[in-house]
């Protein structure tokens, strides 16, 4: 009971003060008005183009660029005719450049092949025969003979009946001690090598030659 007392009391109470608020405080609305609603405008505010701006800035610029072009239009270059060219180009006088000669100083070389003064041989055919190996010999010797030497070597070399060459010494008595024309001489005998066969008038197994070979220098 006391219970339904205290809020049928506490209901009274707050039925009072919430009609005293409204009836006092009439501005107040609790509940938005629908007037109020419709009052209110949306305005939307348009941005300006900036294409206009763009497109009289191309203009401008166009203007200036077709200022700048023509106040500084080249002259064409002149016309020149083919033959006037080619004219002009055939007296063009082109010199060769001058090459420096090296002094060349000519150096004669000698070889020879002296008799020797000991030998006393009077068959032709043999002196014939001879005569041959001394021509092979001498030029083998010219090519061979490089150095600016001079002296002679004393040869004695054997020949076998079908012309290959079987010994060959070196007569130091006789011969100069430079070494390079002993190399160079017995190089030469071996390089005529193989010598003709022996004639049929020299009938033998073998046989010895001497010689001489003299290198000398012009």
């Amino acid at each position: 009971m006391f219970s339904d007392k205290s809020f049928r009391v506490a209901l009274a109470i707050s039925l009072i003060t919430h009609a005293t608020l409204f009836f006092k405080l009439p501005h107040i609305n609790f509940l938005p008005s629908r007037r109020a609603l419709k009052q209110i405008e949306v305005t939307y505010i348009k941005e300006k183009s900036t294409q206009a701006n763009i497109e009289s800035y191309n203009q401008k610029l166009l203007q200036k660029a077709s200022v700048s072009t023509s106040s500084k239009k080249t002259a064409p270059p002149p016309y020149i005719k083919k033959d006037q060219l080619f004219k002009e180009t055939k007296n063009i006088s082109i010199s060769k450049p001058e090459f420096i000669k090296p002094e060349v100083i000519a150096v004669k070389k000698k070889i020879t092949l002296p008799r020797l003064e000991d030998e006393k041989i009077t068959n032709p055919v043999y002196l014939n025969y001879y005569q041959i190996l001394r021509e092979k010999i001498k030029r083998a010797a010219y090519q061979n003979y490089t150095h600016l030497v001079n002296g002679e070597v004393y040869l004695s070399f054997i020949i076998l009946s079908n012309g290959q060459l079987k010994d060959i010494r070196i007569n130091e008595e006789k011969s100069t001690t430079h070494t390079y024309l002993k190399d160079i001489a017995q190089k030469s005998i071996f390089d005529a090598s193989p010598f003709p066969d022996f004639p049929k008038e020299l009938s033998y197994p073998e046989l010895s030659f001497n010689v001489i070979i003299s290198f000398e220098t012009e």
